[in-house]
Parts: structure tokens; sequence; C-alpha cells
């Protein structure tokens, strides 16, 4: 009996039951011959090999897998344990157990994401950037100095304190993983010609870091005794007493939601993201990258209110609901791609390393807490953003938007980033110099 219409078995196949010889006299393949000539023969052998590769198939599909992590993420999310809960941040923890059992997701999926979280904050904060500057502007260039400093002076330090068992290049990346800092990742790679120990380093650092800062933003105010809702009716009072920014007539979350208007502010922020800013003293120029483009641009442009006939302010509740999506996506997909990470350190120095991001970041977190929330008395709605701002953690912008209940918090984020991002590189390649 024939397997198929068009496809005939040579005599000299028989001999071997499992390796078929075939002439087409249509279409057909060796592989699908004998695929349904072993089901015809073992119906039931072959269905289960129908059934075991379509749950191959499943398995190995990334958005099966991105899903399927953001919704148990969510889940997890919804349990408090005395009122505290990860919120959106669930779906990190989840993704770093199917980033250890090696999931991946594509690096597409994580831009995309990135994008459609980044600009939906920026333009929900956009309407308060112009007055928080003209109140707090120098400060928050000062926070993002002292913030990077503080995580490059501890990096330092506990490495000497174990001279001789790190190497240089790991301990930079370390340092770069543990205020979770892609851009500060970049310029060691280039500093170093591309040394894979940084990228070792940036790899089991990072996940902590991410991890730290979440856990920093939603329990400071638990820690220091800071009444959240306060917090921001104070902070909606001085917004008042400041003159007010130019507005757009009904104000913000009048104008439904401009689609044509929405892909401009990404498409304006990835051309400034992409500007290379020459550095005095280096051999090297930084680039806000997308993170920083895109917020800067959703910021600016949603401030200002229109690009000709287009408006950049939006229904706020459309934004909002394009946040949670963007969040809980990029949160598990950067949990997938730290997973392996966190594997790593279960040997050799990793756990070592791991102690020293940690250090690292909590040092950061700390002194940048302490200097504003006490010396400059910057209130905890901006100071949250302005910590995360200080790392380059848009991660942690995700958990403090969560922990608040506002997205005002991602104002003092935008106020906080480039001054971070250009000491991140500073300070990143002059720790690789001291410890080479």
């Amino acid at each position: 009996m024939r397997p198929f219409p068009g496809i005939k078995v040579a005599k000299s196949s028989l001999k071997r039951p499992h390796s078929f010889c075939f002439t087409s006299a249509g279409r057909g393949s060796a592989e699908a011959a004998g695929f349904l000539n072993n089901t015809e023969q073992h119906p039931v052998k072959g269905r289960g090999l129908i059934l075991g590769e379509f749950i191959d198939s499943i398995i190995k599909n990334e958005f099966f897998i991105l899903f399927l992590t953001t919704a148990l993420g969510l889940l997890l999310g919804k349990l408090k344990i005395k009122g505290v809960g990860l919120e959106t941040s669930g779906t990190l923890f989840v993704g770093i157990i199917a980033g250890a059992l090696g999931c991946t997701a594509d690096k597409a999926l994580f831009q995309f994401s990135l994008v459609l979280f980044i600009s939906a904050v920026g333009l929900l904060a956009a309407e308060d950037i112009g007055r928080v500057m003209r109140l707090y502007g120098w400060r928050f260039l000062f926070l993002g100095a002292i913030i990077t400093f503080s995580g490059a002076l501890a990096t330092y330090l506990l490495t000497l304190l174990c001279k001789g068992e790190f190497d240089p290049y790991l301990v930079a990346g370390t340092y770069t993983g543990a205020l979770t800092s892609s851009p500060g990742l970049a310029a060691a790679l280039e500093a170093t010609g591309g040394n894979p120990n940084i990228t070792v380093g940036h790899a089991v650092a990072y996940p902590f870091g991410v991890l730290l800062v979440i856990l920093f933003v939603q329990l400071a105010p638990v820690i220091f005794k800071i009444d959240v809702k306060r917090e921001l009716e104070v902070y909606r009072k001085e917004m008042k007493q400041v003159s007010k920014g130019r507005t757009v007539p009904g104000g913000r979350g009048k104008a439904g939601f401009d689609l044509i208007g929405f892909a401009f502010v990404i498409a304006a922020g990835i051309i400034i993201g992409s500007i290379p800013i020459p550095v005095p003293g280096l051999a090297t120029s930084i680039k806000l990258e997308i993170t920083g483009g895109v917020l800067i641009s959703a910021l600016v442009l949603g401030y200002l209110g229109r690009i000709g006939p287009f408006t950049t302010r939006m229904s706020a509740g459309v934004l909002s609901d394009l946040r949670e999506l963007g969040l809980a996506l990029f949160l598990a997909i950067v949990g997938i791609q730290s997973g392996a990470g966190v594997v790593e350190v279960l040997g050799g120095q990793g756990i070592i390393l791991c102690l020293i991001a940690l250090a690292a970041g909590i040092v950061a977190e700390l002194v940048g807490f302490l200097v504003g929330r006490y010396l400059w008395k910057i209130n905890w709605i901006l100071l949250s953003g302005a910590i995360c701002g200080g790392m380059t953690s848009t991660p942690g912008l995700g958990a403090a938007v969560d922990a608040a209940g506002t997205d005002e918090v991602a104002t003092g984020y935008g106020a906080t980033y480039p001054a971070a991002l250009l000491f991140m590189v500073i300070w990143t390649i002059l720790l690789h110099t001291l410890l080479g």
C-alpha cells in the first residue's frame, strides 16, 4: 500500500523498515513518506509523535512563553504580604525562572515593549516637567552624579578588599550590572576592546541590580515611614503653586488618543537616542539610546502638546493601559533574558560578585535617598523616580510607578536620567582604569 499518491517505495527499502528510498512522481520527500508509513504501521506511536511535535512547537514559541510568563507574573503580583505586593514586577520573577529553564526572548520584542512603556510613561508625566525643572532642576543633575559615583566607589572599595581575587574586567561589568546600565556596559566593552569578562560580570550582576531597585522603591516608604498618599497631595499642591506651563485646551486626558502623534513621539525619540554625544577627555561618545531618547521626546513633546495638527497630550486612560501592557511585557522579557545569569551565580566567583553588586546597588540607592530626602527635601513622588533615573533602571521606574500609584514619578526619572547616563560612562571607564 502506498503511503501517499505519487510516491513509490523502492523494493530495496523494504529490507530496512525505518529507512526508505523514494522516487517522486509528484510532490513529497523521503522524510514525509517515512513518517507517514511509520504512522500507518504504528498508529498510536504516530499520534504520540504528532502530539510531541505539537507540544515542542508550543514550548519553542517565544510569544507563547512571553505571554504565559506575563500572565503568571501578574497573578503572582496580586499576592500581598502585609499590604506589600510585587504588582507588575511579578512578571520579572517569573521571567527569571523561565530564563533559568532555558527560555529565550527576541531582542525586537524587548525593544518594542520598552518603547511602548517609556513613551506612555513620558506622555503621562509630561505636563509637569517644566514646573519640576524650575523647582528642582540642578538637584536632579547632582543626584545623577552622586548615585552613580556612590555605586562605583562601593564597587572599587569592596574589590580592593578582595584584591587578587577578581579580574578588573569582571568588576567593571559587575558595576554596570549592579546599576542596570546598558550604556555603561557598552562604554566598558569599548574601553577594553570587547573583553568577554565585562559581559559575564554584567550578566551576573544585572538581575540582582534590577531586583534590588524594585524592592527599594517598594519598601523604602515602609522602612522610612513615608506616607505616599500624603506625599502625592503635597506634590500636586506644589505644582499648582508654580507658574503653569503651556497647556492644550481641555487639559491632559481630554484629547483622546492620537496614534499618529504617538508614533511621531516614538520616532523622534529613536532619532534623539541615536545621536552620539562627545565627552571631553574620552575617546568614546555616548548615546541616550532608546530609553533616554524616547523618554525625553515624550516629556518634551507631551509638554508642548502638539506636533502640527497632531496632539501629543492624550487620554490618560489609554496611555495608562499602554504603559501597563508595555511594562508587563518588558519586565517579563528582562527576566527571561537575565535568567541564565542567575544560574551562573551558583558556581565559581559568582556569589561574591553578586554580593558586591548588591552592596554597590544598596549604597547608591541609599546615598541618593538620604541626600535627596533629608538634604534637599525632594518629595518622595519625584525622588523615587529620580533614584531609578540615577540607576538608569527602567524596571525600577515601573516598580516606582506601581508603588506610588501615579505616573508623575516618571518626571523625576526623566530629569535625572541624562546626567546619570553621562556619569555612569565616566565612572565605568575610570573604575576599569584604576583596577587595571
